[in-house]
């Protein structure tokens, strides 16, 4: 599989072994590449982009579409409500995403369940992938949706497209295009020589900061995991408390 970065360059995403999940292991790696840079490939990197916003979601739709593929609807049904639930995301148990499907931000997204999609592509918050007249949008590979915007119906958006924040579309995007605006407008279109996707996060060239600081951090992560215990055993002692007195003034 292939996964296009922001400079252009052609990343080979070895599909080594399959997980249980064929498709997760390319979309954690593919959301590492982009995050990362084309070097960030490794185990560590995986369970680095697990952590991150959007994942979950991510997880828990490849865990559905495995459960359909076992012929398992019930309890594909009860994954798609416990996404809804957790992630805030309603992605159409229906719905198909090729290999590298990375979501930045879950909360909001809408997808179709005849939605149909190549390989990486791109989601970040509030989108809304929507049918009209019982016809859902399809994309191509390479796509980038930005914040909030809206496909509408059977359009078809080209390989390598950009949609903008907020934009609403109703009409084909070519290839390579960007297309922004309410309704949406093509504004540019690229050759196959420029970048596809908006700038990454700054590369972390020292692998020493998974374990030392940064957004994704171990460290980082502990603190977090600590505050959550922290919280928690506030609540039980609390609880214990009231429980303690209430026993006292309602003993008879």
């Amino acid at each position: 599989m292939k996964f296009l970065t922001d400079q252009f360059e052609e990343v080979r995403i070895e599909r080594r072994r399959p997980w249980l999940f064929p498709d997760l292991r390319a979309d954690m790696l593919a959301k590492a590449v982009w995050y990362y840079g084309a070097q960030r490939q490794g185990r560590l990197d995986c369970l680095r982009m697990l952590m991150s916003d959007g994942s979950l979601c991510t997880v828990l739709y490849r865990l559905m579409c495995a459960l359909r593929r076992w012929h398992l609807g019930p309890l594909a049904a009860v994954v798609y409500k416990l996404n809804a639930f957790l992630t805030r995301a309603v992605i159409g148990r229906g719905a198909e995403f090729g290999p590298g499907l990375i979501i930045l931000h879950s909360v909001g997204v809408i997808v179709n369940t005849s939605v149909r999609a190549g390989e990486n592509a791109i989601l970040e918050g509030g989108v809304t992938l929507g049918a009209e007249k019982k016809q859902s949008p399809t994309l191509g590979d390479n796509v980038f949706i930005g914040g909030g915007a809206k496909v509408i119906g059977g359009v078809r958006v080209g390989n390598r497209a950009r949609i903008g924040a907020n934009a609403v579309v109703v009409e084909d995007v070519p290839e390579g295009a960007t297309a922004v605006g309410i309704p949406a407008k093509v504004v540019r279109v690229r050759d196959k020589n420029e970048a596809v996707l908006p700038p990454r996060h700054q590369d972390t060239k020292n692998d020493n900061e998974f374990w030392t600081r940064g957004k994704h951090g171990f460290l980082d992560l502990s603190f977090r995991v600590f505050r959550v215990l922290r919280g928690l055993s506030v609540v039980a002692v609390l609880g214990a408390l009231v429980s303690w007195w209430l026993r006292r003034h309602t003993s008879v």
